[in-house]
């Protein structure tokens, strides 16, 4: 069925889903609480970690006695350390990809029960979440195949170039390929992105997964797309920004027990104020998507039916046009 676009403009629309997130969160703040801490919380104390953990991970060595520097060869001695920092590196994305996507899908539902003024209840929530949670990660990773097979054509391409001037004696340096082929890979990247920002909850909202998700987004983010941008700048700001000044703040070590107080501080703080972020995020792209459908005309069969059993509806017929009376039964 062909459906129309609104007419409401952009800014219009996210003043929207900014205080239609504010809203529902609000009133279901006791919720949004607790998903923080189950799912957000973990992720969210890793990333304000992390600044301290990767350094701790590249120079482990460092730390070990001198008689077991001088049994190691020196130009062997940093390839451990680099292999055991991707070890963990792909053992923590494996263990918190399904945290994450158990998040968003767990806020996505949320937000739409709460957005219909339907009961939001965290147990039947967390007891249907496996099912939410594969499709997320099997859209994930269909987006990923594409990224790789994009980059892949990119450094192709950029090693063809290379190869073309070296058949004709022109110097490399003169043409900076690999800068140009960052920048096209990084340009292509960012408007995937963009296209795909809702993937995600299409594939929670509409039981959908695999590529069907990516293309559904692209159709729907049409006429959102600044908005969308908006959203990315501002919490994308807020995120790095959080990030930046809890790596920048040094909390001196002591010796005594009181010295760990400032330490867990710091990371309490930049854990609460970064599972805000998240939460929010989540939270923006859910109403996000519900604005979408709205300005692409899918919203308004969806109230009607939600609401349908609120209603009676009489039909009467005086032979030339048909008339529709609804009764509010409460």
């Amino acid at each position: 069925m062909a459906t129309t676009k609104s007419c409401y403009s952009w800014p219009a629309m996210l003043a929207g889903v900014l205080s239609e997130s504010s809203r529902v969160v609000s009133d279901h703040s006791r919720h949004f609480l607790a998903l923080s801490v189950l799912f957000l919380l973990p992720l969210s104390s890793v990333l304000i970690a992390s600044p301290s953990l990767v350094p701790l991970l590249i120079h482990h060595r460092q730390s070990l006695h001198p008689q077991s520097l001088l049994r190691e060869a020196a130009p062997s001695s940093s390839s451990p350390d680099l292999t055991r920092t991707l070890i963990l590196a792909a053992a923590a994305a494996t263990l918190f990809l399904p945290i994450a996507s158990a998040a968003v899908a767990a806020v996505t539902r949320s937000v739409n029960h709460g957005f219909y003024g339907r009961p939001v209840k965290i147990l039947p929530n967390l007891r249907s979440l496996h099912i939410p949670v594969l499709h997320l990660l099997a859209t994930l990773l269909c987006g990923f195949l594409i990224f790789s097979a994009i980059v892949a054509l990119i450094v192709s391409l950029c090693l063809l170039v290379l190869f073309v001037l070296s058949i004709l004696d022109v110097e490399s340096g003169s043409v900076p390929p690999y800068s140009f082929a960052a920048g096209v890979a990084a340009i292509t990247i960012a408007r995937f992105q963009l296209e795909w920002c809702l993937a995600g909850v299409v594939s929670v909202m509409e039981s959908s997964w695999g590529f069907a998700p990516l293309k559904r987004s692209a159709e729907l983010i049409d006429g959102m797309r600044l908005a969308a941008i908006c959203l990315w700048v501002f919490f994308g700001a807020g995120a790095g920004f959080t990030l930046w000044g809890f790596g920048l703040w040094e909390v001196p070590s002591g010796g005594n027990w009181y010295g760990v107080i400032p330490v867990v501080g710091k990371t309490v703080l930049g854990s609460a104020l970064m599972a805000l972020l998240l939460l929010y995020i989540f939270v923006t792209h859910a109403a996000l998507y519900l604005y979408c459908k709205a300005v692409h005309g899918e919203l308004l069969g969806e109230i009607v039916e939600e609401f349908a059993s609120e209603y009676v509806t009489l039909p009467f017929d005086d032979n030339r046009v048909p008339h529709v009376v609804s009764v509010i039964l409460r």
